[in-house]
């Protein structure tokens, strides 16, 4: 009976001029984001790649110059991005996409695209994933607000009902028959975006299994609504209540949880002023953690600990420079500082995300809109990860470079000398994104979210199906 109901409810719907419609609107709509999407893709990752390739070329040919001055001139480094993120910027626009690496501190992500944007460029940041995230579930709710109510204003209800067909069977193969509906006019895009990519970039295994996982969490959010409508479509009398209270929660669930969750956020979760968040930086350097003592107070048990190791009475006497030694020796405990504090920092941004998802009550498209984002890589999880990649390299090239202030200089002797064989003997940036594992590691509380609604919308559902009268 229920594939009775299925091969009923597909005839009815691909006869109704409806489908036809939605389907020639969304491949029109979503492939022509998604090819846009790509070209502007493309066109970022070519510059990044002339970006990085010119930093690091004005970096091997420096000249001769002391190697600490060299290191000032510092390394400019960008984040490659995931082809996945043709589909999802996700934070591309918002979080800076280069980090000038140099000693001393750590830089922050700099050079933001909304920051080099007006107003207008701004109403243009629409692509695929907004598409997908926000436009899409309203292509569910116009093929099943009247799913039901339809039936009862035409008395087929009732008819159905004489025959013997349970609620609870007609409710399901009219569920059933929606989604695969639903995936018929989805598969001729999903098909070319598929074939896209894959001719586009050069896509990993690793990339296929986000891909795979990204397909399957918006399959369980479409789904999520197409049973919320189903339901609603049961509730109410009248096809046109039913549709005004699915754009309703639409409505609620895209448009205003979002807004409402940042706005609690700031609020509640506030993030630290920049100047706030540098001046206490500068503060625990100069001050110490806990009972490190001072700036002066450790600078000086250094030098105490520096002249036992050389045996020596005297700085000057030293057998390599002392310079760099203290220099390294500060650093060091820069660094320390500045990973506490970009740590809390970064912790920080976790909390007030983890407050936004607050407003998934209202709707799972915020649950949604984060495991899009971050299945393609462009999160703040991802955006952390590179950083923290980055100053890894910065502590590798800092400390090498220290490496030959201190042996081509003795004592207190500002000497040193690199060259151009020096500074192309560094090792370029090589980042690696993180496997499709972690992804799904930060993504875990957002699918239970959309795991929990797609349960709570078909719980409703069920419930619904003892009011199923004719």
């Amino acid at each position: 009976m229920i594939v009775a109901i299925i091969r009923k409810e597909l005839l009815a719907v691909v006869r109704d001029g409806r489908l036809l419609v939605l389907a020639f609107s969304v491949f029109a709509l979503l492939s022509g984001f998604f090819l846009a999407s790509i070209s502007e893709h493309q066109q970022l990752q070519q510059e990044k790649q002339a970006v990085g390739a010119s930093a690091k070329q004005q970096w091997d040919t420096q000249g001769v110059k002391n190697p600490h001055a060299a290191a000032h001139f510092g390394i400019y480094v960008v984040k490659p991005d995931s082809p996945l993120a043709s589909i999802d910027p996700g934070l591309r626009h918002y979080t800076g996409q280069t980090l000038w690496l140099e000693p001393h501190k750590r830089n922050g992500a700099r050079f933001s695209p909304a920051a080099d944007q007006g107003l207008a460029g701004r109403f243009g940041q629409a692509g695929a994933g907004f598409v997908l995230v926000a436009l899409l579930p309203l292509l569910v709710v116009a093929l099943a607000f009247n799913a039901v109510t339809l039936e009862r204003e035409q008395g087929t209800l009732r008819m159905l009902h004489s025959l013997g067909v349970s609620a609870m069977q007609l409710l399901l193969g009219k569920f059933i028959g929606l989604l695969l509906a639903f995936l018929l006019v989805l598969l001729p895009v999903m098909g070319l975006a598929m074939i896209i990519l894959y001719r586009n970039f050069d896509l990993t295994g690793d990339d296929s299994l986000r891909l795979l996982a990204l397909g399957a969490s918006f399959f369980i959010y479409y789904a999520v609504f197409a049973a919320l409508a189903m339901s609603t479509s049961i509730h109410f009398n009248s096809s046109r209540l039913a549709l005004f209270a699915l754009l309703a929660f639409w409505s609620g669930s895209v448009l205003i949880a979002p807004r409402l969750g940042a706005a609690a956020a700031e609020v509640w979760m506030p993030i630290p002023a920049a100047t706030a968040f540098w001046a206490a930086i500068k503060d625990d350097i100069q001050q110490g953690l806990d009972n490190d003592g001072d700036h002066e107070k450790r600078e000086a048990l250094f030098n105490v600990q520096l002249l036992k190791q050389y045996g020596v009475t005297r700085i000057e006497d030293l057998p390599v420079g002392y310079t760099a030694l203290k220099r390294s020796f500060n650093d060091g405990y820069s660094e320390r500082v500045h990973t506490l504090h970009f740590d809390r920092l970064s912790d920080a941004f976790e909390r007030q995300s983890r407050f936004i998802h607050i407003a998934s009550l209202l709707g799972p498209s915020i649950a949604m809109r984060s495991v899009s984002m971050t299945l393609s890589g462009m999160d703040l999880a991802h955006q952390r990860h590179f950083e923290d990649a980055a100053e890894n390299y910065r502590h590798y090239f800092i400390g090498l470079i220290d490496d030959w202030d201190r042996e081509r200089s003795h004592g207190t002797e500002h000497g040193a000398q690199g060259h151009d064989d020096d500074w192309a003997s560094v090792k370029a940036f090589r980042y690696q994104s993180p496997p499709v594992g972690f992804a799904l590691h930060h993504a875990l509380a957002d699918l239970l979210v959309l795991l929990a609604w797609l349960v709570a919308a078909l719980i409703a559902l069920l419930f619904s199906a003892k009011r199923l009268k004719p």
